[in-house]
């Protein structure tokens, strides 16, 4: 079905442009009922490959709401936009509000249900090409988002490399990722972990059930947020510094300095560690992000020795 030659439905008010009322006539897109309805209308069948699980709970779309208002932002970019659920809202809250959504039978509802917005701009477009630079000259973006699990860690990557350009970022994704990027470094902690938060402050709002979305997915989500901070948590350059947590992360069972055998020369491990008053038999896991950054500058000193 070509979904521009319907009639229009409007998520952000009670009548379609015309004056005429909509095909959903509550416009309610936290109803699963009229959810199904609208993607079945448009003969849309949600995919899973694509992760399009569309929110549907009401409590938790007032939490994201309440979130992003009260940090007062001017421009707001959405990921993953899908039929302008949270949109239409984000639209009232911000001077420029850009959706982006990558497949091109949700960009036909959008147009319908949050084209009206004049602070509205819809893009058809994969989230990992789309650049804050070019988008935003100067301002900086609160960041909004149900991230799909299969492409969670590559956005999140992406929203670190473009963090001078975003200044915060709320997003809903599998429970078990969030939880993870929240941890310290150390036992339960990750290297994406790490990276997130060697620049930025994560806080976890709340948990979300997965019965808040149509279809339903098979783990339930969380709502969390992170805050970029003005410099990042460690003091050496970021190439020496990352080359450690990922040989630290990369086998997280053996002692230090067995992880770090790639880095450096046998002989001066243990004198290396040492000298930052590291115990050379730790698992690397263990380590926080003083302890890394201080065998990083071990690692820069170390380069710098054998020009």
């Amino acid at each position: 079905m070509d979904i521009s030659t319907s009639r229009s439905i409007s998520a952000c008010s009670t009548r379609s442009r015309g004056g005429s009322r909509a095909t959903l006539p509550s416009n309610d897109l936290t109803s699963k009922k009229e959810v199904a309805a609208l993607l079945s209308k448009a003969g849309i069948h949600p995919s899973k490959r694509l992760g399009q699980n569309f929110l549907v709970n009401g409590a938790v779309l007032d939490t994201i709401i309440g979130e992003v208002s009260s940090a007062h932002p001017r421009v707001i970019v959405e990921i993953g936009a899908g039929l302008g659920t949270v949109t239409c809202k984000l639209a009232r809250i911000a001077n420029r509000v850009i959706a982006v959504e990558l497949d091109r039978r949700l960009v036909g509802i959008l147009r319908q249900t949050v084209g009206q917005e004049g602070n509205v701009e819809i893009r058809q477009q994969d989230f990992l090409s789309f650049s804050l630079v070019e988008e935003l000259a100067g301002d900086k973006a609160f960041v909004v988002g149900n991230i799909p699990y299969r492409i969670t860690a590559p956005i999140l990557k992406h929203l670190v490399q473009q963090r001078e350009h975003i200044s915060s970022a709320l997003l809903l994704t599998q429970n078990e990722v969030a939880t993870k990027i929240a941890h310290s470094p150390g036992k339960d902690g990750t290297s994406l972990g790490v990276l997130v938060q060697a620049y930025a402050d994560v806080k976890l709002l709340r948990s979300v059930p997965r019965g808040s979305f149509f279809p339903v997915p098979e783990v339930d989500s969380t709502l969390w947020a992170i805050s970029f901070l003005d410099s990042p948590r460690f003091m050496t350059n970021a190439e020496d510094f990352f080359a450690i947590v990922r040989a630290v992360y990369g086998v997280r069972r053996k002692m230090i300095r067995g992880a770090l055998r790639d880095l450096f020369p046998n002989e001066n491990i243990e004198e290396l560690l040492r000298s930052v008053d590291i115990d050379p038999t730790l698992r690397g896991e263990v380590l926080g992000f003083a302890q890394l950054d201080a065998i990083a500058r071990s690692l820069t000193d170390f380069g710098q020795d054998r020009l």
